[in-house]
């Protein structure tokens, strides 16, 4: 009996150590997704924002009122 609950502790352990391990892999490369996936739509707004400036310089055009 003894012999038996060493074994199914063993065999519990080992399941625990593993899960836990790929439970954290799971983790991390979700958050690394996110954080890739957050730097990508970020650069893009700023791509937006670069070449709507380029575009209105090299128009010559303004949005103010005042030389309509």
């Amino acid at each position: 009996m003894e012999r038996s609950k060493a074994l199914l502790g063993g065999v519990l352990a080992i399941i625990v150590i593993f899960g836990g391990v790929m439970v954290i892999r799971i983790i991390t490369r979700l958050i690394a997704v996110a954080i890739w996936f957050a730097e990508m739509v970020a650069v893009f707004f700023f791509a937006c924002l670069i070449g709507y400036i380029i575009y209105r310089i090299l128009l010559g055009d303004t949005d103010d009122p005042r030389y309509g």
